[in-house]
């Protein structure tokens, strides 16, 4: 790292990307009246300075696409020579012919597109603050950067997650002091809680690109597929001890990596290095960052037809300004802006070298996705059975601009992989049925996410190894190595209720995350529901367990109810019917004692110091964002002092904080007298060995085997650690589970629950009945799983609970609500909620 470069001395250097300045626009210095690096940037003014760069401009236009759930604007910046400003329209839509999203013939332009992302982690703050280098120098232009953008367009975001950003470039404006203090033992290097890495509702947006739960993923993904750029770069920090990390990126690679991709992020590689040399700054490649997870900033682009690349400077929140390192130097903002700067601009120097490859591979990595699609499956079935979770698919489906359809041959025998048994098995199919042809734009993208198990060349990766979506929506599907004929999709109203209809009660599926905001919904309204703890029959309809009912006779007190119900379910997905008696053909009578009332849920959470900020962010998303419903956050510190009367449901969320003895004896007599706990993943250790809980931990048996060679026994290699290390983990496997259908949280949930487990924590069954999900001997699973690990979870426990006098414990060892995708875990979290 070099130490203390000012921006001026970096705009002078001699390499070549630096060269042709002028002073007829204002650098970042001048119009921000102070030196670029000595503090961070409001949000608000980096938003200035792109509309001032923007400002009558002719290489520049500036869009807001977008806004974050704290409304501020999301911006990108294009920008390209004055004539392919004038013509960008042009430009774009026939880019997007060679991807086949619009129809026509492509105009052989050898235009690049280079898409430059910062700063999606919003205290890795030198992204944004590079980006106004950036677009200064672009701006600015000169013989070498005119030369660049005469073929290639440029879109600049300089902050994907302003909440963030500004939570941490406040808290530091705040707290730094003048002009900076490098002792890493200060204030300004240790961030407050939650931290300005996560966005809001305190999601990491750089692995939402796929699932796009998050406002601002959902945005900034509809503005990339209007553009679908050739290159993506991702900027990011690490910590501060790091050098630079660029591509070419590490294995795994996903088998559907290009060799083109991979050879351009090797060019990109060799330009960034031939800068960095000259200056004598460390980097390294081929390490740490790979390219498997489809959800990042760089594999999410990948799949869709790009060159997508991580870069990472050593930095991050907790060097805030300047950091001492152990070599004695310092480590300033400064010198990070530095080599941001570079690297963006080498970035655009190699793809306008290459800009005629970009186009033409880019457009024959489209013609093969639809004529000939990666893999094994051509075609994916869904079956139509529960209108709520195929709202919830095609809703993905739509954001993803992925193609899908119906079944046009009903009755037909196929025959093919089953998600809920994996095994080949034969269907026949049916009217209604969603079919997703592998022979479309998004085929990579497509196989990436529906493919039961992505082949994975090396366990040593990134993240979760597997992820497959009908898995995660619970959803009954095959993935069939035949094309499949289809006509376009169309909704069928599922619901006639004639207006005048008083009918005994309604009846409502249950099993997907709309039928929870439905009954939240309901709820809220002042409606009293109940649900079937049995299967019933009642002319000659058939109900399962978990249907929820809303009966006339609960309702009378509000005389709007039929108005109120008809209202809240006609324009909705969910199937309801108006059942005339309570007189049933099977299983109990409606007056029954097993219809017991839905719970009215009063929550209050544990959130603050200690708390996963992710895991009370998704506890907070799922009913702010997901079901609309209230949630009270308290902080670890205050919850001693609550009135826990107030509530009938708590929620321990992930995380390291610790609750005293008096408040866990109060606790266990709150819930005596009826009140719910929900414990979700690491949240469960709250109540391991507490006296009145039955939760234990399985222990990983220690391993007593030795290695071998021939006929003598060696110690293990300093360099074999690592890897033996994760035979005693898993960092994101899906688990088919056994389950027992008649326990309440296991309604809804379909003919099967596959599990994603994130860790290899492990807990034994509970002594009595409540072991809704568990995990048997050998249980089939998908992705990377240590071999040691998998011996510890046999005979573990997914999600149960346990009665204390009046009320329950509910424990949900995997975290149901994971960056909420899992869509059947939002419904085994609305069974704990509700039921």
């Amino acid at each position: 790292m070099i130490k203390n470069i000012s921006f001026l001395c970096l705009l002078l250097c001699s390499v070549s990307l630096l060269k042709g300045q002028t002073s007829a626009i204002k650098s970042p210095d001048e119009f921000l009246n102070y030196k670029l690096g000595s503090r961070f940037t409001p949000h608000h003014l980096l938003v200035d300075y792109f509309q001032y760069i923007a400002d009558g401009n002719t290489k520049v236009k500036l869009i807001q696409y977008g806004q974050t759930y704290e409304l501020r604007p999301l911006i990108a910046a294009i920008i390209s020579s004055p004539q392919n400003i004038a013509r960008l329209e042009e430009i774009r839509q026939n880019n997007l012919r060679r991807t086949g999203f619009l129809e026509g013939t492509v105009r052989n332009d050898d235009i690049a597109i280079v898409y430059l992302s910062y700063s999606v982690h919003g205290n890795e703050a030198a992204g944004s603050e590079a980006s106004m280098a950036v677009i200064y120098a672009l701006a600015s232009g000169g013989t070498e950067i005119d030369k660049w953008l005469s073929n290639t367009i440029v879109i600049i975001d300089p902050s994907l997650n302003p909440d963030g950003y500004s939570r941490y470039s406040d808290w530091s404006n705040r707290v730094s002091n003048t002009p900076f203090d490098p002792n890493p033992e200060t204030r300004e290097h240790n961030e407050p809680w939650p931290g300005g890495r996560v966005n809001h509702y305190y999601f990491d947006l750089n692995r939402d690109w796929a699932w796009q739960t998050q406002k601002e993923s959902r945005d900034r993904v509809d503005f990339y597929q209007q553009w679908m750029p050739h290159v993506h770069v991702d900027f990011h920090e690490m910590g501060s001890e790091s050098p630079y990390f660029f591509a070419p990126a590490a294995k795994p690679f996903s088998q559907d990596v290009t060799g083109w991709q991979e050879s351009f992020q090797t060019i990109v590689g060799k330009n960034n290095a031939k800068y960095f040399d000259k200056e004598g700054w460390r980097y390294y490649t081929k390490e740490e960052f790979d390219l498997f997870y489809p959800s990042y900033g760089d594999t999410y682009p990948t799949f869709s037809g790009a060159v997508g690349m991580t870069f990472e400077e050593g930095g991050g929140g907790f060097s805030d300004r300047a950091v001492l390192l152990q070599n004695g130097d310092t480590l300033t903002l400064t010198d990070r802006i530095a080599h941001h700067r570079v690297t963006s601009l080498s970035t655009i120097e190699a793809s306008s070298n290459h800009a005629s490859e970009l186009t033409r591979e880019f457009e024959l990595y489209f013609e093969k996705s639809i004529k000939n699609p990666p893999g094994t499956y051509k075609s994916y079935v869904i079956k139509n059975t529960n209108p709520g979770r195929i709202k919830d698919l095609i809703t993905l489906l739509g954001r993803n601009n992925i193609k899908y359809g119906q079944a046009k041959d009903a009755g037909k025998n196929i025959k093919g992989f089953n998600y809920s048994g994996g095994e080949n098995t034969a269907y026949a199919l049916q009217k209604g049925d969603i079919i997703i042809p592998a022979g479309q734009p998004r085929a990579v993208l497509l196989k990436a996410l529906f493919d039961p198990e992505p082949t994975l060349s090396d366990s040593l990766t990134y993240d979760i190894s597997a992820w497959s979506v009908p898995m995660a929506y619970g959803l009954e599907a095959y993935a069939i190595e035949d094309k499949l004929d289809y006509s376009p999709f169309t909704t069928v109203l599922q619901n006639v209720i004639p207006a005048d209809a008083e009918p005994y009660a309604y009846a409502l599926q249950w099993g997907s995350v709309p039928a929870a905001q439905l009954l939240a919904s309901l709820l809220s309204a002042g409606i009293v529901a109940r649900y079937a703890k049995y299967n019933f029959e009642v002319n000659n309809m058939e109900y399962p367990a978990g249907t929820i009912l809303l009966m006339r006779a609960d309702n009378r007190k509000l005389p709007s109810f039929n108005e109120i119900v008809r209202a809240k379910v006609a324009s909705g997905v969910i199937q309801v019917s108006a059942v005339n008696t309570g007189f049933v053909q099977s299983g109990k009578d409606l007056g029954s004692d097993d219809y017991p009332l839905v719970r009215i849920p009063q929550v209050v959470s544990i959130a603050g110091d200690g708390v996963s900020p992710q895991s009370i962010g998704q506890v907070w998303h799922f009913f702010e964002e997901v079901i609309h419903y209230p949630v009270h956050l308290v902080t670890p510190g205050d919850i001693n002092d609550i009135n826990l009367d107030r509530y009938n449901v708590l929620i321990l969320p992930e995380g390291f904080y610790s609750l005293d003895n008096d408040f866990t004896v109060r606790m266990k007599t709150w819930v005596a007298s009826g009140g719910r706990i929900i414990t979700l993943g690491s949240g469960l250790k709250q109540l391991v060995g507490k006296d009145g809980f039955s939760i234990k931990q399985k222990k990983i048996e220690p391993d007593t085997t030795k290695a071998t060679h021939h006929r003598d026994t060696f110690p293990d290699t300093y360099a074999s650690t690592e890897r033996k290390s994760i035979s005693e983990d898993i960092a994101g496997a899906v688990f088919l589970t056994s389950v027992d259908k008649t326990n309440p949280l296991s309604f809804g949930l379909g003919q099967y629950y596959m599990t994603l487990k994130t860790n290899p924590t492990s807990y034994a069954w509970l002594p009595k009945e409540g072991n809704a999900i568990y995990i048997n001997e050998n249980q089939k699973h998908y992705g990377f799983a240590g071999s040691r690990a998998l011996k510890t979870i046999d005979h573990s426990l997914v999600a149960g609970f346990e009665s204390i006098g009046g009320g329950q414990v509910v424990y949900l060892v995997d975290n149901s609500l994971f960056r909420s995708f899992w869509n059947a875990g939002k419904v085994l979290f609305s069974n704990a909620l509700f039921f």
